[in-house]
């Protein structure tokens, strides 16, 4: 971090040490391939740009540093230079994010390089991102309308089984042995016994 107020308070132009040094890290750095495409800020949409800059940095660097995120957007916005080269932005960013400038500069190009072919200037993933946050969203408010449904429809259920039960329980005893005494035997019928007539017949048979 020794370097980092020379590279923020220094540009190239502004100091011939700072082009020397530059120049030398040019040709001993490796870069991807993508950073040889060139980028027209103009056709990016910044507005999406920046908040994806001030989140990373935050990652990298474990708390929010606007100046961080100040500075490497002002090397995307400097209007003199509507095409500006990776290559010695990630050199200025080094100072900030040392050992995880690379990944931060590969990540950060390849959506500029999607965002200046992309409609409205927006990066191609960050649109499939948001599509599939709002697939997500739409899923889980289907699933809680199912479920209310579902919830209602259980309640329905139990309450008309209540309902019958209370039905058939108030009747009960009412029509039970109706027109019949203990026994089974018709309340108005007299009783027999089996033996009334029979005895009555026996009877006869003796003078």
């Amino acid at each position: 971090m020794a370097d980092a107020g020379f590279f923020k308070g220094t540009s190239a132009d502004q100091d011939r040490r700072f082009s020397d040094k530059e120049l030398k890290l040019l040709k001993t750095m490796k870069f991807p391939p993508e950073f040889d495409k060139k980028v027209d800020m103009r056709k990016v949409n910044m507005e999406v740009i920046r908040p994806w800059i001030a989140k990373k940095v935050t990652e990298l660097v474990g708390f929010e540093d606007e100046v961080v995120v100040e500075y490497a957007l002002g090397l995307l916005e400097d209007k003199s230079q509507p095409t500006p080269d990776p290559k010695k932005m990630q050199i200025n960013l080094t100072g900030f994010l040392t050992k995880d400038t690379p990944s931060f500069m590969s990540a950060l190009w390849k959506l500029l390089l999607e965002a200046q072919e992309g409609q409205g200037g927006v990066p191609r993933t960050m649109l499939e991102e948001k599509k599939e946050e709002m697939r997500k969203s739409r899923a889980n408010n289907t699933h809680a309308l199912d479920e209310r449904d579902r919830r209602m429809r259980l309640d329905e259920i139990r309450d008309g089984e209540r309902g019958e039960r209370g039905g058939r329980g108030g009747g009960r005893g009412r029509g039970r042995g109706r027109g019949r005494g203990r026994g089974g035997f018709d309340e108005g019928r007299e009783r027999d016994s089996g033996w009334g007539g029979r005895a009555e017949v026996r009877l006869l048979d003796y003078p």
